[in-house]
């Protein structure tokens, strides 16, 4: 009776490791689906774009330095002159007799004051009356100077070449010294301004070149040349840089419209290398990519460290990729360390979803 239950348990056993040997051969590995794309290099530059505006490169207020009723002012606002000409002026007769009375005054003591001189020569004459008219003849050079310069100061003259911006005051007009008559604009060149941020500012040692565009004009880029740029930040945490414009670079390019300026730098990474954000995830605090290997098909985790934001959905690469890669861009969270994965194929822009 015993023999005869033990056999029953054997068989029993028996049956049921070979039922269960043949749900082992009836299961199937899970394969994921992913999409893998190859590791970006980047250029040993980056480059950032940021609003600016062109300005003139200076602006400069025209007076004269004498005062007078204004008897002519030659230019209007709007015209352009060159360097020299002349822009007003004011009547000049009172100032003329002041420079006659004071050449009549130096011709006569410079008259007297030779003839002091030649009896100095022959010891005729005490040496302290000489050196008055030594002395006298000093004084009157230097009115007659002055009044020769007030004279010519009632011609009004452009410092530089450049454009008219405002005219103050009417012919006939009194005007005093100093008071803005005209305002001229420097167009012999351009100043561009640009704000940026702390992140780009601390990098201004890395600055490669620079360049803006005019989106009414096209596509065209300028060459902008850097002239300085203020240490403090304004109110919204930017810092201005301050460039110079040729405007013989495009005749439409004026004061005043908005450009955008491009800066390039150069990348800190080595090895110049992106990837797409979505294929970082986290581990026990640290960023990993998944490889992807051809020849297996399967996927092995990488440790990166992460060197900022490329832009475009990209994260810059400092080490841990040489750039020959092949990684995986989606579904990172949900695979496992040498699992077997297959390729999704891309679909088109017509075919969301992937379904056809």
């Amino acid at each position: 009776m015993y023999n005869r239950v033990l056999v029953g348990v054997l068989l029993t056993a028996t049956l049921i490791v070979a039922g269960c040997g043949n749900n082992n051969k009836g299961s199937k590995e899970l394969i994921r689906k992913v999409k893998v794309a190859e590791v970006t290099k980047t250029s040993p530059e980056l480059t950032k774009e940021f609003s600016g505006i062109i300005k003139e490169a200076k602006e400069v207020n025209l007076a004269f330095r004498v005062a007078g009723k204004i008897e002519k002012i030659l230019v209007k606002e709007g015209d352009y002159v060159k360097k020299g000409d002349l822009i007003a002026m004011i009547d000049p007769r009172d100032y003329e007799v002041q420079a006659a009375v004071a050449k009549a005054q130096y011709e006569q003591v410079k008259a007297e004051a030779s003839r002091v001189n030649e009896l100095y020569n022959r010891k005729s004459i005490a040496e302290n009356d000489y050196d008055k008219a030594v002395a006298g003849e000093k004084m009157l050079s230097s009115k007659l100077k002055h009044a020769n310069d007030q004279l010519n100061d009632t011609k009004l003259y452009a410092p530089f070449s450049g454009y008219i911006q405002n005219i103050n005051y009417d012919n006939g007009e009194m005007i005093n010294t100093g008071f803005t008559l005209a305002t001229i604009i420097n167009v012999e060149h351009y100043s561009v301004e640009v704000d940026i941020p702390a992140s780009l500012f601390i990098k201004k040692d890395k600055f490669v070149s620079f360049a803006c565009q005019q989106s009414m004009i096209g596509n065209k880029e300028f060459p902008l040349s850097f002239v300085s740029f203020n240490k403090k930040a304004n109110s919204n945490q930017l810092y201005r840089l301050y460039f110079r414009l040729d405007p013989k670079k495009d005749k439409r390019l004026a004061p005043g419209m908005d450009v955008k300026v491009t800066i390039n730098y150069q990348n800190g990474s080595n090895n110049h290398v992106m990837v797409p954000i979505n294929a970082i995830f986290n581990r026990e605090g640290k960023s990993f990519v998944w490889l992807y290997s051809k020849d297996t098909r399967t996927v092995t985790s990488k440790q990166v460290i992460v060197d900022g934001l490329a832009g475009k959905g990209f994260a810059n690469i400092k080490s841990g990729l040489n750039g020959t890669e092949v990684i995986v861009v989606a579904g990172v969270n949900i695979l496992k360390e040498n699992q077997r994965v297959d390729i999704l194929s891309n679909t088109s822009d017509t075919n969301v979803g992937g379904l056809l």
